[in-house]
Order: structure tokens, then C-alpha cells, then sequence
């Protein structure tokens, strides 16, 4: 084979390479299964009713399956935790022998040195003095247009969807899903994320930065095994 066509090989593979790279990894949106409970039903207009479901005034808002709702995350975790303990404990005990014991004379001769008052004694001293404190900080800010995907009897609905976006080699993942009310819906079609019931709200990532921020798996079996 020639330099050329070699060279035209490679070309050609790289190219074709490039053109079939979707994501780092298979992706696969994610997708919660979701158990309504029993909701009493929301009440309808009468079929004859020139305007049935929200009258002439109604808002044009997501209310129906399929329907978009922008969230608004705004989300920040802030939580401490301190804690001290301290303990002591002391102790002395002596023993001392009888002179009725015969074995006292000869112990003193052979043993000039030997108080007999205190022949046995013990004593005992510990001390423990522990703190500890914890103090963690989070914060979320996005926005996510998601769908409506269940209508809930008593009017409320559930929502779900997911973002992703890919910068490079690096894809971030934003998920949210939950039940809102209708009445918390503002006009412009948005909610804010603290209006949602049930919430699951998800910001994760993968990618080289994301791998470098994580430990190998040599070491984290080894943190779990050590006893020590």
C-alpha cells in the first residue's frame, strides 16, 4: 500500500470516528416511575357550558398533559453541626497486710524497704476530651423547562424532565420532577423549584474534569476495608 492511500486511510477512519461520537457514554434519559395516590376528582364544567374547563378568563398556563412548565431552581442548603464531649475518671486503691500474718516478719527482713501498710495499691487515671463540627453549604440556580406528565385527580399535576448539556468532554446532567399546583404557575409560565411538592432535583456530571475529582477505585475499597 502506498504513503498516499495509507494516509487517506487514517484520514478517512478518524472522520468516520468523529462523525459517529454522540455522547462520552450510552446516555439514557432518566425516567422515575411515578405512583399517584388517590386524589379526589377536580370538578368539570357541565357539557354545556359555552367555555368548559376555565371559564372566559381563564390563564393560559400548563394544565394538561404535555404542557410545558419553565422551573425556576433556586435552591440553597445550608446546615451545622457542633458537638464536644469530655470525660474523667480517677481512682486509688491500697491494701495493706495484717501483722497477724506470720510471712511479715520474714517479708520485712528479707525486704527492709517494704511498707506494709501499703503493700498493694493501685491506681487509675483517664482522661477523654473529643470535638467535632460540621458545617455544609449548597447552592443550585437553573432553569428548566419540563413537561406535564400525569394530571392528579384533585387538580394538582406532575411534572418531570431532564436537561444535558455537553461543553467539550465534559456533560452535565439537570433533573427535576415533582407535583405542583396550578395556582402557583405565574403568568410568564414559570414556578419556582421551592413550590414543588415531592421534589427530586438532580445536578450531576461526567467527564474528565469530573473523574479527576474522584478517588480511584483502588483506594476507596481500601478506605473501606482498613480497620484502622
Amino acid at each position: 500500500m502506498s504513503r498516499g492511500r495509507g494516509l487517506a486511510l487514517v484520514a478517512g477512519l478518524a472522520l468516520f470516528a468523529l462523525a459517529c461520537t454522540t455522547h462520552i457514554a450510552p446516555y439514557r434519559p432518566r425516567q422515575r416511575r411515578f405512583h399517584p395516590d388517590a386524589y379526589p376528582a377536580a370538578p368539570i364544567a357541565d357539557d354545556g357550558s359555552l367555555y368548559r374547563g376555565g371559564g372566559l378568563f381563564e390563564d393560559v398556563v400548563a394544565r394538561r398533559r404535555g404542557d410545558i412548565v419553565i422551573i425556576r431552581i433556586d435552591e440553597r442548603d445550608t446546615g451545622s453541626h457542633a458537638a464536644s464531649t469530655k470525660l474523667a475518671k480517677k481512682d486509688a486503691a491500697t491494701y495493706g497486710l495484717p501483722a497477724a500474718v506470720g510471712l511479715l516478719a520474714a517479708l520485712q527482713a528479707k525486704y527492709p524497704d517494704v511498707d506494709p501498710a501499703k503493700l498493694f495499691s493501685s491506681e487509675s487515671d483517664m482522661a477523654f476530651s473529643g470535638s467535632g463540627a460540621i458545617e455544609r453549604k449548597g447552592a443550585l440556580t437553573a432553569t428548566l423547562p419540563v413537561r406535564v406528565q400525569e394530571e392528579l385527580g384533585n387538580g394538582d399535576l406532575y411534572v418531570e424532565g431532564t436537561k444535558v448539556v455537553m461543553i467539550g468532554a465534559e456533560e452535565q446532567h439537570l433533573y427535576v420532577s415533582g407535583i405542583i399546583r396550578i395556582r402557583d404557575i405565574a403568568e410568564d409560565g414559570s414556578i419556582a423549584s421551592s413550590r414543588i411538592a415531592d421534589a427530586e432535583i438532580e445536578y450531576t456530571g461526567r467527564g474528565d474534569v469530573n473523574d479527576q475529582q474522584r478517588r480511584g477505585w483502588g483506594s476507596r475499597l481500601l478506605a473501606k476495608l482498613w480497620p484502622f
